[in-house]
């Protein structure tokens, strides 16, 4: 084998609660993460000229500057081999938008380069690259549904959300950096919701609903974010008045999401929000392994 293929996802918070400032600056949190249908491609094939990476979108930076250049070259160092590969990644997720597409990337890049050379990397070592890459990352070689805490790479897998369907809208303004959103947040002795009975809830259910999902929706960025973009409350105030059963911003954000228990539900709200904004996008909540041979990131039946 030559040249490999996979799809990596989008993901959202579904819950995101800062905790508090560490000592190296970041900030330990609370998060649920969930992967939704929406991909990226990562091609990679063999090169015996060194290391490569190209996007087809011009806002993302190519070669070394790229996410995936740092995941590619981690993993080659990790089996001491000086391997080069060719990656070329094709973008839908959109770029800075609170969707994970970056991390998402840099860990399919990771699995695909394991498999594409036959390095069989145990899975904690594979794990150990993630983290190095960014926080996100660990979450997204696997994906489904799962607990973060830390900086969101100390991860328990849930049992995965299943037919609940997200509209996904971005506004289309550049926002400032994760960092500086982060940055702009005050802990308060006084931070509701607290994690309360709803969230133990919602970890311990078996079958988890669009409606669970709308109990637990909190993110202590998006007032942040909001200041700075006002069209986030805005677009979630839509998404309400489109039968959303619960709507909130994903991670340091712009985008937001609405919760839809129903395909049909989701697409009579896309239909009229895509008036409005450029870019809306129906997903549904997915679940599968990039480290699965068939990489069939798929909605669960």
């Amino acid at each position: 084998m030559d040249k490999i293929t996979l799809r990596s996802p989008a993901k959202i918070n579904l819950f995101l609660k800062i905790t508090g400032k560490r000592p190296d600056g970041y900030h330990n949190i609370s998060t649920i993460f969930q992967t939704v249908s929406l991909y990226d491609e990562i091609i990679i094939e063999k090169n015996d000229s060194g290391l490569t990476v190209d996007c087809d979108n011009k806002e993302i930076p190519s070669g070394q500057e790229n996410l995936a250049f740092k995941a590619a070259s981690l993993t080659f160092r990790a089996c001491g081999a000086s391997f080069g590969a060719a990656i070329s990644i094709r973008k839908k997720i959109p770029v800075l938008a609170g969707l994970g597409g970056g991390s998402g990337n840099a860990a399919a890049v990771i699995v695909g380069i394991d498999r594409l050379y036959g390095l069989n990397l145990p899975e904690n070592i594979k794990e150990e690259i993630a983290a190095k890459c960014g926080a996100d990352v660990p979450f997204l070689l696997k994906g489904g549904t799962a607990l973060g805490e830390g900086v969101g790479e100390k991860l328990k897998h849930l049992k995965p959300v299943e037919d609940v369907y997200f509209v996904l809208v971005n506004p289309g303004q550049k926002k400032p950096s994760t960092k500086e959103i982060y940055a702009g947040f005050r802990m308060r002795l006084t931070n509701n919701p607290p994690w309360d009975n709803n969230i133990e809830s919602f970890l311990k259910k078996e079958n988890k609903t669009g409606g669970d999902i709308a109990g637990i929706l909190f993110n202590d960025l998006e007032p942040i974010t909001d200041r700075l973009i006002p069209a986030v409350s805005v677009i979630k105030k839509s998404l309400l008045s489109l039968g959303a059963l619960g709507a909130m911003m994903t991670g340091s954000g712009p985008t937001v999401f609405g919760v839809y228990g129903t395909e049909e539900a989701a697409k009579r709200a896309a239909v009229k929000l895509k008036d409005m904004y450029n870019w809306v996008y129906i997903s549904k909540s997915c679940s599968a392994d990039l480290n699965e041979e068939e990489n069939q990131w798929r909605s669960p039946k």
